[in-house]
This record gives C-alpha cells, sequence and structure tokens, in this order.
C-alpha cells in the first residue's frame, strides 16, 4: 500500500505534518474502536487506520511539530474471543393441543442422550482380555508377502490378538440413556414455529460445550376448531328455530365459550368475530374466530309448534311484499299458471 493511500485512509493532505496526521488518527480511532462501535467492520477498519498512523509516523521527516499533542501509546483492539467447540444440534417434533399451543403448556419430551459406562468407569476397555488366535496370520504370526514371510500386521508377529473393549459399552465408553425434559412451551406459539433448548442437544466435545435442541411444534387434530393462517374455524349446530328467530348462541372459543349474536336469517357466510381467533404474540395480531352455522334435523314436531309455525306462515302471507319480495313474485307468476 503506498503512502498516498495510508494519507487517503486518515483522511489527511500528502503534506500533512505528524501533528495533523496524530490528530487525525485520535479522532478515528474513537470512531472504529470495537470497544465503541458495534459495527461489524469496524475491527478491520480500526485496523487499517491503525496500520496508516504506524507507517506515516515512520516515514515523517519533519519531526514532531511543537503543537503536536504528546504522543500516546495508540489504544489496541481488543483480543477475538475464542469460541468453544461445540456439539452437534438436535431437532424434533412436540405434539400439543391446538388449545395449549395458544394459552401455552408444559410438556415431557422424551431426549436421547448417553450416560458413562458402569463397567468400565467410562474408559471402554476392561482390565483383561480376551484372547483369540489372529485369523490374519492362522496363528503363525507371519504372512507371505512379496516372496518372504513378514511379520503380521495384524497381531504384529505374536499369532494371537487380545481384545479389550468393553463388552457392556462395545469400547465406546458410554451407553444409551433416554433423559426426560419438562420444556415449557409459551403462550401463542403457531404451530410450525420453534423452541431452542440450550445446552440439551448433542454431548459436548472434549473443552467444550453441549449443542441445543430444536423443538418443532406440532398441533393435533383437535374435534372443534380448525387453524387456517391465524384464523380459527369451528362449526356450531344450531336449531332451524334459533337460526329463524335469531338472537344469541353459544359459542366454543381458545380463551373458552363466549356469545355471539345471530343475524335474524340464516348467513350465507361464516359469522366472523375479530380478535378471538389463535393469539397475537409480538407484532404478530390476534385472528379471528369463523363461525359456520349448522342446522340439524329434528326427529318430530309437535302440535304446539306446527301451529306456531302455521300462524307465522299466515302472518307472512298477509304482509308477503313486504317480508319476501322474491316469493311475492313466485306466487304472482305462479297466478298466471292457474
Amino acid at each position: 500500500m503506498s503512502s498516498s493511500d495510508f494519507h487517503q485512509i486518515l483522511g489527511v493532505a500528502p503534506d500533512a505534518s505528524i501533528a495533523d496526521i496524530k490528530r487525525a488518527y485520535k479522532r478515528l480511532a474513537m470512531r472504529w474502536h470495537p470497544d465503541r462501535n458495534p459495527d461489524p467492520q469496524a475491527h478491520d477498519q480500526f485496523r487499517r487506520v491503525r496500520e496508516a498512523f504506524e507507517q506515516l509516523s515512520r516515514a515523517a521527516d519533519d519531526g514532531p511539530a511543537a503543537d503536536a499533542p504528546a504522543a500516546e501509546d495508540p489504544p489496541k483492539p481488543p483480543p477475538k474471543a475464542r469460541s468453544k467447540p461445540k456439539g452437534d444440534d438436535r431437532r424434533q417434533e412436540i405434539l400439543v393441543d391446538l388449545v395449549e399451543a395458544a394459552r401455552g403448556a408444559t410438556v415431557t419430551v422424551t431426549v436421547a442422550g448417553r450416560v458413562a459406562c458402569d463397567d468400565c468407569n467410562g474408559s471402554g476397555h476392561r482390565s483383561y482380555g480376551r484372547t483369540s488366535m489372529c485369523e490374519h496370520c492362522h496363528g503363525s504370526g507371519r504372512i507371505r508377502r512379496d516372496g518372504s514371510l513378514k511379520p503380521c500386521p495384524h497381531c504384529h508377529g505374536k499369532g494371537f490378538t487380545t481384545d479389550t473393549r468393553c463388552p457392556s459399552c462395545h469400547g465406546h465408553g458410554w451407553q444409551a440413556a433416554d433423559r426426560q425434559l419438562a420444556v415449557s412451551v409459551p403462550p401463542a406459539m403457531l404451530p410450525g414455529e420453534e423452541l431452542r433448548i440450550a445446552g440439551q442437544g448433542g454431548p459436548a466435545p472434549e473443552h467444550g460445550e453441549p449443542g441445543d435442541l430444536y423443538l418443532t411444534l406440532r398441533a393435533r387434530p383437535h374435534e372443534l376448531f380448525r387453524l387456517d393462517r391465524h384464523d380459527i374455524h369451528v362449526n356450531v349446530p344450531v336449531s332451524i328455530f334459533r337460526l329463524l328467530a335469531g338472537g344469541t348462541v353459544e359459542v366454543p372459543s381458545l380463551d373458552g365459550v363466549r356469545e355471539v349474536l345471530l343475524p335474524e336469517a340464516a348467513p350465507g357466510t361464516p359469522i366472523r368475530v375479530a380478535g378471538a381467533g389463535f393469539p397475537g404474540r409480538g407484532r404478530r395480531k390476534a385472528g379471528d374466530l369463523l363461525v359456520t352455522l349448522e342446522t340439524r334435523p329434528l326427529s318430530f314436531i309437535s302440535k304446539e309448534q306446527k301451529a306456531m309455525l302455521e300462524m307465522s306462515e299466515q302472518l307472512l302471507q298477509a304482509q308477503l311484499e313486504a317480508q319476501s319480495p322474491a316469493l311475492a313474485r313466485w306466487y304472482d307468476m305462479l297466478d298466471t299458471y292457474r
């Protein structure tokens, strides 16, 4: 890098005095020092400023200027912290009820783990070995190679091998042992989102730390509710009388039973209850509750009900044009065929 490049880094003229160079360096060092500037590029920028100052200070011919501030040791960047080796991260799914996902719950998670083998105290070996004849040299300790007999490399010329591996753990030093974790699922966690459990993943390597466990939330099918993005759909059975008369009907939701006002006529679309769907979290707003009304057939109609229905029909005929213009037009057309 040339001298002009160093002047450009410090933002000083090519004929700048050592005093100007020091002032420029102190200003830029304060700006780019990693302890003061969180920018990821601050460390490299600070190193370039420091290098430019050192090169121009050594190359200066005019010596320290009279008005130059006292020389100070330039601040050194902090050493980068060495990260510890980390075990593998693990991922698995957890099943929760849709209501539990909305309200939050504590679930038990089975995690594959390992424990030190008791039989070998985690060494993977036993104090005594099992001796067997070398299958490569058939106990002679020698094999023929390149036209001559040479010591068997598999048994090192002994003719036999000794297996000291622990039979309980097959020489691993550990045995598989599942462990149970009680995991708290926060409220309003949507299916498909991940929950990180620090330090519960793969085992820690030497002088390291264990990996993390990532749990993906899955919801079991619910007998009442169906989730569509943030909205909750529910089908509610009602009688034909309630559907015609209107009023209120009790509707289940994720936060309990609530009353919903029905229209006076059978709606063609679900009734939308704003904000009563899956709860919001952070910047995510709550969804809506969509209620679909379903009429159920009656096993029979009593005489009293028939009388009341007949009275209602007569009242309707008396003011048919006002209540049902479409039905009135039908009767008018029907009269033309009489």
